[in-house]
């Protein structure tokens, strides 16, 4: 994101000549001092376009600290949404778009249920009355994920249960929240929200054998499904809401995924007979075979990368594999990741770093030093073997889950090493552990029956907010793109949504009790 844009929709004062204020006494080397600066500051009385221009390529901590040095650049940063869009700006470019694409789809409604959960009346229509501004998605998502952070516990809502004849083996919200797709059986179930917040089923998939996954388009509009009797379905919403078929795309072997593009005009399918498949939508609605990857071995798993410049194929030989695209579209190899029965594979969101994980317990985060060298940072040990790996969206932290009945959070140093910041344990195995959108928050799930929610504090600590509880084994946990939901899915057949709220005596309002500026390590 660039760092200058002098069309932010803030208001630029003309201040006269501000002053440094006389400055409290500090210690320094061990000694107090005090400090005192009459004299003008050549910062302070530079022209307000400037001075916000020279911000906006400092980063995060350094604008919180530059907050806290006088009133007037306290000013300076709440005025010109500093701090927020520093925020924002940590996350990889196509992550923000996803970010702001979840809050543009949303209208003025919608956007106060959103907040609801978190914010008082007045904090809402204050924030809404700002929606004209280019940077509103910033400061929207940075008070949200701050009042989230700062609430003692959540309390949970039971939203809708959804029960399948079998174990479910996916469920997906759009990028809106506003719907959800479970695969099981055969069939995949789409489910959407009314108005009055409630969820009822709205299409069913139906497939001659088992469905391997289910998933959205970008826009929230399809649903692609995959199944073992060789075929990948896509289905899109007319304008009444129901759900009706679009393209069946006919497969030799049996399809083990199926995923869509960035921009929802490519589809990846994968089936377990070596072969990575690209299909293209031409301008008729048809779906025509572009590009086909054979890899060496049989493809267990496969991963891109936020921008879809890299995947990572984790084949049966527990080899991971990294391609990279080229100029021409086409997929070319770039390195090989090589460990004792690599189980699982991740990619940054930035690229820089790819997580694999051993059945020996054993996680190793390798980090690119050019296109196709990876150096080996990191390796993070469990007691046992490993189920789910998986980065934040800002890159800075990294969750992994065990069969030892615990996940370890880790977290990015300026040094490059990765240092461990939570221990979250269970009374039996941790089946995943999943962030949030903003990596604010994380959710595990385990075969004790429950998924704790824990949240990143000021202090960097991750504390627990809330416990979600079913009759058996919970196999998943994740939000819904919007953080507002949890979607669990349990040993019983049933996939729960959860809306997670703070609770009434504790909510806070931005405008009768607004947070010290810069109190928030995001």
């Amino acid at each position: 994101m660039g760092p200058v844009n002098r069309n932010s929709g803030i208001d630029s004062p003309t201040p006269g000549q501000p002053q440094l204020e006389e400055a409290s006494t500090v210690v320094s080397a061990g000694r107090e001092v005090s400090v005192y600066m009459q004299n003008q500051s050549p910062f302070l009385c530079l022209p307000y376009d400037t001075k916000s221009m020279i911000i906006r390529y400092l980063g995060f901590r350094e604008i919180t600290r530059l907050a806290k040095v006088c009133r007037h650049l306290r000013d300076l940063v709440e005025n010109d949404k500093a701090l927020e869009r520093a925020w924002f700006r940590r996350f990889p470019s196509p992550h923000q778009y996803q970010l702001k694409a979840m809050i543009t789809r949303k209208d003025e409604q919608q956007l106060r249920d959103w907040l609801a959960p978190f914010a008082d009346k007045d904090t809402v229509e204050s924030l809404l009355k700002q929606r004209e501004s280019t940077y509103f998605p910033a400061q929207l998502l940075f008070t949200n994920s701050k009042l989230k952070s700062q609430c003692k516990k959540f309390k949970l809502v039971k939203k809708t249960e959804i029960t399948h004849l079998e174990r479910v083996n996916a469920a997906t919200f759009s990028i809106d929240g506003r719907h959800l797709v479970t695969a099981s059986d055969t069939t995949a179930k789409i489910f959407g929200q009314k108005a009055n917040g409630s969820w009822e089923l709205q299409g069913t998939i139906s497939h001659n054998n088992w469905v391997t996954s289910a998933s959205f388009s970008p826009d929230g509009r399809h649903v692609v499904t995959a199944s073992l009797d060789h075929t990948a379905k896509i289905y899109g919403q007319e304008d009444d809401g129901s759900w009706k078929e679009k393209a069946i795309i006919p497969h030799i072997e049996q399809v083990t995924s199926a995923t869509f593009s960035a921009d929802g005009r490519r589809l990846m399918t994968v089936d377990p007979d070596h072969r990575v498949k690209f299909f293209g939508q031409g301008d008729n609605g048809s779906w025509e075979l572009e590009e086909t990857i054979y890899h060496t071995s049989q493809v267990n798993s496969v991963r891109f990368s936020v921008d879809e410049s890299l995947l990572a194929i984790h084949d049966i030989n527990a080899v991971v594999t990294i391609y990279g695209k080229v100029a021409s579209g086409s997929w070319v190899e770039k390195a090989t990741l090589q460990g004792i029965q690599i189980a699982i594979a991740d990619i940054s969101a930035d690229n820089c770093h790819v997580v694999t994980t051993s059945w020996d317990g054993s996680t190793k985060i390798y980090s690119q030093k050019t296109s196709a060298s990876w150096q080996e940072t990191a390796c993070i040990s469990h007691a046992r073997w490993l189920t789910s790996a998986n980065f934040s969206a800002d890159c800075l932290h990294v969750v992994i889950a065990s069969n030892d009945n615990t996940a370890k959070i880790n977290g990015l140093q300026a040094n490059g090493s990765w240092q461990e910041e939570a221990n979250i344990s269970h009374k039996n195995s941790v089946l995943s552990a999943t962030f949030s959108a903003d990596g604010r928050l994380v959710v595990t799930a385990s075969a004790d029956g429950t998924a704790k929610v824990f949240a990143l504090q000021t202090d960097g600590a991750w504390l627990e907010k809330a416990t979600i509880r079913h009759k058996k084994g919970v196999l998943s946990a994740d939000f819904s793109p919007d953080d507002r939901y949890v979607v669990t899915i349990s040993d019983n057949y049933i996939a729960r949504i959860t809306e997670l709220w703070k609770d009434d005596d504790d909510r806070m309002s931005v405008t009768r009790r607004p947070p010290q500026v810069g109190c928030l390590l995001f």
